[in-house]
């Protein structure tokens, strides 16, 4: 997994951004958004957004927003997958 960091906390309080390449297979891991907001939007590739146990499948062009207090992950189809990620902070982190 490649990430490329676009915005930080150094930039502002309550955002952050990244680009994220993921090899064929490849996945982020299972994580939770606690307290923040995430949306994803597909840049290149296919692959699969799992959504507290829900299964989505990713595409060019798609964009999916994780509301705060979800637990997901990403994961990458046969191909590369190349995605944005953008995450609001509904209070600054400390």
């Amino acid at each position: 997994m490649k990430t490329t960091r676009l915005v930080d906390l150094s930039h502002g309080r309550n955002m952050k951004a990244a680009r994220v390449v993921l090899s064929p297979g490849e996945e982020v891991g299972e994580h939770v958004t606690e307290k923040r907001e995430e949306v994803i939007i597909v840049l290149k590739g296919e692959g699969v957004l799992l959504k507290d146990g829900e299964e989505t499948r990713l595409a060019e062009g798609d964009v999916h927003y994780i509301r705060e207090n979800t637990r997901h992950n990403v994961k990458s189809g046969s191909g590369t997958l190349e995605y944005v990620y953008v995450v609001n902070f509904l209070r600054p982190p400390a």
